[in-house]
């Protein structure tokens, strides 16, 4: 898609027009030939493409974080196990904390699992060398 890109002059902002006449009158923009309108910044200095190496890293992060959305709600399933535990340690109810930990060892084998699943993950996405390689990364437990 063409895009043409400037920085207002009132407002000092970086601006992205998407038809040529969207662009203020005597404003210089530089036209662009994009897949995607974020692939265009303002650096503080100029108006440039983003490198594939700025794209990598913002494409790590989006993934750093639905990979930390979907193990929050896999693990939320089985948060009430470490409250109950959690609980009747603060009482100092030893007894019925080990009660629970030996009825839920099932949930905390499983918590264990998806943390260390977790991890692989993490670390597969930050040694991702390219787009496509990331892009084949697929955030799926089990």
């Amino acid at each position: 898609m063409k895009v043409w890109a400037y920085i207002h002059p009132q407002l000092n902002t970086f601006c992205c027009a998407l038809l040529p006449e969207a662009v203020p009158k005597g404003v210089e923009a530089i036209e662009f030939d994009v897949e995607s309108i974020d692939d265009i910044i303002y650096d503080g200095i100029r108006i440039r493409l983003k490198t594939e190496a700025e794209k990598l890293a913002e494409e790590k992060q989006r993934k750093l974080d639905e990979l930390k959305r979907y193990v929050a709600t896999l693990l939320s399933q089985t948060d009430f196990v470490v409250i109950k535990i959690s609980e009747a340690e603060t009482l100092g109810d030893t007894e019925t904390a080990e009660q629970f930990r030996q009825k839920y060892a099932t949930q905390l084998q499983q918590r264990h699992a998806i943390r260390q699943w977790n991890e692989q993950m993490k670390q597969a996405i930050r040694d991702a060398k390219t787009l496509e390689e990331l892009m084949s990364i697929e955030i799926r437990y089990g």
